[in-house]
């Protein structure tokens, strides 16, 4: 133990000087320091909530006259977008695919025996009745059927002229409950974490077409639900009166629009969007009023900041959209064709402003697809991890930590996340391949009361706003006044990240064979050099989409180009390694290597190329593919789940089936080159891509 003490002593005395010398300095990114604070003392989380606690303090039931003028959300936006001095700000009225519909002016079920008690009504929990259900006033005993979607769950009971109890969404049971066996209508209780709140109502619609029996149906909470299935499984007898009133109303899909005009770029245009609207019957707070008023307190900060002159005139424009999810973006694109082609990029928020612990999540940045790699990915990868990292209270001790905190709002540690894409939000609108804007989305997920009646604005928290309007104004000014400077340092950070996500690649390339049974090791091999080339090909791509803001810097170019052809002799190097655990691992197992060559189907699928046709410009439409797929009496067989999205992307009329499939079994895992055809086949016969042989 002496010995050990005099050898740390010595130490100490030889280093002691060096020790001394090392400066610790606080954590840096591309935006400078004084910037950042400026935008931070801007940037404010409580008029964000404040604005989220207006829009949906509570779910309300949507007053009748608002589908005939105008809807209550589109005139706030518009309110405040004036009172912060955005001139420059519209009412979008959008195409709809029906002149109609569906609304609830009033709804209650109650329990009539073997007492009498309310179970729900919608003007006290809007999502108590399911969206499509008819008008009803009906009286019935209530039985139980389990989840209902099973012919298994009406065996021994009897439901014609009843009202069933299902353990799960009505929509999924109706057409057994309802169509088949004769119920009047049902009861559901089903939510996205009963476990964590048992009182919270889940969202649920009835999707009735014109062949089917309407009918209506009840959500109740899981509490109620499994107090009302235990008095029936313990042999009470238990009536309902169902009572609702209907009807169909004008539709219309409003959105709104506004700009900060840039001064040297402006027909350049970066685009923040928030879905204000998830159908007209569901408000959120969390989802999505909060990525919304996100959007908008951008939106003022960065006007406040401007006007302060705390920052430099815009160079480009910055466009804030509030639409209709999905089918309003999808909708707003095709009717603005040309102003789309002036978006360079896309910054989505879904769900942004829950308290992450309250919620048990974390804070997430959704990026893009590997079929549109950008330097966006990086830029705000940077922006958000410089924000975490100076949240922690371990980098105190290298001075006083840029801490971005509300007021009333909480202390939470800031736990974030860079996300594969998954979609599931206006981003996947964006970067479809019809479209191809580069989008990343912001979310914060698990959401504890997701699509339910406990989305409200006390789950919110005015310091995660504020955390998020920062990141979003930060990125607003980088992108926006983007010149040389920050150009060369997006350089910098998509060439490191890229030689991060290289290794990673090729890690995962390598344990493909290194976990491979013997029999498949070939196959392995040869999936893992297609990862690690597909990787390289990604990565080059990122680096030339940072050549949109060079503007003819020759300097810029030519470092640019010194990238790129770096990656290119990095190469050869990584597939040599993969190479090399491929010969150890054949030479421990006494497999004999063998030469790579093309199979027949890959030689053949080497030479067809799909070709969009005008179905399949802008983003894909789901609706006529699907009533296209109802006409197919012969189905090419095709099982690609969410990779059917990233297989469409890769159709660019250059690229063979053969290439696409490569790309997407890069991205998503070993793909059959059967499925991937069979999809493309599908495409050509619903009519949206033409296969030519080259």
């Amino acid at each position: 133990m002496k010995k050990s003490l005099i050898i740390a002593l010595g130490l100490l005395v030889f280093f002691g000087p060096v020790f001394s010398q090392v400066r610790i300095t606080r954590p840096e990114t591309i935006l400078p320091l004084k910037t950042l604070q400026d935008i931070i003392g801007e940037a404010s989380g409580e008029l964000a909530l404040q604005n989220e606690i207006s829009l949906f303090a509570a779910n309300r039931d949507r007053l009748p006259e608002e589908y005939v003028t105008s809807y209550y959300e589109v005139d706030f936006i518009m309110k405040k977008l004036k009172e912060y001095g955005i001139v420059n700000a519209e009412v979008i009225d959008l195409p709809t695919s029906s002149p109609t519909t569906w609304d609830a002016e009033m709804a209650e079920l109650w329990m009539t025996k073997p007492d009498l008690r309310k179970l729900a009504d919608i003007k006290e929990i809007r999502l108590s009745l399911c969206e499509g259900s008819v008008s009803a006033d009906t009286i019935a005993e209530l039985v139980y059927v389990g989840p209902g979607n099973w012919e298994s769950c009406y065996q021994g009971k009897e439901v014609k002229g009843k009202i069933v109890l299902v353990n799960g969404r009505p929509d999924r049971a109706k057409r057994l409950a309802v169509d088949k066996f004769g119920a009047l209508g049902l009861i559901g209780y089903a939510s996205s974490h009963p476990e964590f709140d048992p009182d919270e109502v889940g969202w649920a619609e009835l999707h009735v077409s014109e062949k089917e029996t309407p009918t209506f149906a009840f959500m109740v909470s899981t509490r109620q639900g499994q107090e009302l299935r235990d008095l029936l499984e313990r042999g009470t007898r238990i009536e309902v009166r169902a009572v609702a009133k209907t009807q169909m109303v004008p539709y219309k899909e409003q959105m709104v629009s506004a700009i900060l005009p840039g001064t040297e770029y402006p027909e350049e245009e970066l685009v923040f969007s928030a879905h204000l609207f998830e159908g007209f019957t569901y408000q959120g707070a969390n989802d999505n009023a909060s990525g919304c008023v996100a959007i908008l307190e951008t939106a003022r900060a960065l006007k406040k900041l401007l006007d302060d002159k705390k920052i430099s005139p815009l160079r480009r424009s910055v466009r804030f959209l509030f639409v209709p999810e999905y089918s309003g973006t999808a909708a707003y694109i095709k009717k603005y064709p040309a102003v789309v082609k002036r978006f360079f990029a896309n910054i989505n928020e879904d769900m942004v402003g829950e308290a992450l612990l309250k919620n048990n999540g974390y804070f997430g940045l959704e990026l893009t697809p590997w079929s549109l790699p950008t330097y966006l990915n990086d830029v705000l990868a940077a922006l958000i991890e410089w924000v975490g990292i100076n949240q922690r209270i371990i980098y105190e001790r290298l001075g006083k930590p840029v801490l971005i905190v509300s007021p009333t709002g909480t202390r939470d540690p800031f736990y974030y996340a860079l996300d594969s894409f998954i979609g599931g939000s206006d981003n996947e609108v964006f970067v479809d391949g019809g479209v191809k804007v580069p989008a990343v989305s912001m979310t914060v997920w698990p959401d504890m009361w997701y699509h339910s009646s406990g989305d409200t604005p006390d789950k919110s928290d005015s310091t995660q706003l504020k955390r998020v309007v920062v990141i979003s104004v930060a990125a607003a000014v980088l992108l926006a006044n983007a010149g040389s400077t920050e150009t060369l340092k997006f350089i910098n950070e998509t060439t490191a990240r890229g030689l991060a996500r290289l290794g990673t690649d090729k890690l995962k390339a390598e344990k493909m064979i290194v976990e491979a049974e013997a029999k498949d090791i070939q196959m392995s091999y040869k999936e893992a050099l297609n990862i690690v080339s597909v990787s390289f090909d990604r990565e080059r791509e990122a680096l030339a989409s940072i050549r949109f803001l060079t503007k003819g810097d020759v300097a810029i170019e030519n470092h640019l180009q010194a990238r790129t052809k770096r990656l290119d002799g990095l190469e050869p190097a990584y597939l040599q390694e993969v190479d090399e655990t491929f010969a150890l691992r054949c030479l421990k197992e006494n497999v004999k290597p063998q030469k790579l060559s093309l199979s027949q189907d890959e030689v053949r699928l080497s030479k067809r190329v799909p070709v969009r046709t005008e179905k399949m410009r802008g983003y894909f439409n789901d609706w006529e593919f699907g009533k296209k797929l109802g006409e197919i009496k012969e189905m090419p067989p095709y099982q690609l789940g969410r990779a059917g999205f990233e297989v469409r992307n890769f159709i660019d009329g250059k690229r063979s089936i053969l290439d696409i499939r490569n790309a997407v079994s890069a991205e998503y895992g070993p793909l059959s080159l059967k499925s991937v055809e069979g999809y493309i086949l599908v495409l050509e016969k619903t009519g949206f891509v033409k296969i030519q042989d080259n």
